[in-house]
């Protein structure tokens, strides 16, 4: 894993590319409706922080900051970014769906990969698309602040996806 990661880093690197906005862990593929399952690199939330932690160290061994991805919960593909209806006259906005984890299954399976991508030193994390338990994955204080920068220790900084597009 090492290896390849430490090859595609070169490869960002050789296209002029200073972060690469790999890898995903996110989504572990926990149902068959999940339209991103082949980004990930397992079910398995032991083997995904192993592909992540090895990944991170070869992209950032060649001189490319890694961006671990979607932070955190990022399962579905449906409806998960907030939609506008131009014909409707007034602001009517129909809100993205929300992934509602317990606290349990957030710390047994989706935090995994993402501890190995802290401990791998991850110069960065995007964060999901869609609501977790009821608010927009950037703006959940929840999972920026009391999971990822105090119960994982992360210091790198965090980025939306819409700041990418």
């Amino acid at each position: 894993m090492y290896e390849r990661g430490f090859a595609m880093g070169e490869e960002f690197k050789g296209k002029g590319a200073h972060v690469a906005l790999s890898p995903v862990a996110g989504p572990l593929g926990r149902s068959g409706y999940g339209g991103r399952n082949w980004e990930g690199f397992a079910a398995d939330p032991y083997l995904s922080g192993i592909g992540m932690e090895e990944t991170i160290t070869g992209h950032q061994a060649a001189g490319v900051q890694a961006c671990a991805k979607h932070w955190i919960g990022n399962e579905q593909e449906a409806q998960r970014n907030p939609t506008y209806d131009p014909n409707i006259t007034t602001t009517k906005t129909k809100s993205a769906l929300s992934s509602n984890i317990d606290d349990r299954t957030i710390h047994e399976l989706y935090m995994w990969p993402f501890a190995n991508a802290v401990h791998a030193k991850a110069a960065s994390f995007m964060c999901s698309y869609q609501r977790i338990n009821g608010s927009y994955g950037c703006q959940n204080s929840k999972a920026q602040n009391g999971l990822l920068k105090t119960e994982l220790g992360f210091q790198g900084y965090v980025t939306g996806r819409s700041l990418l597009l």
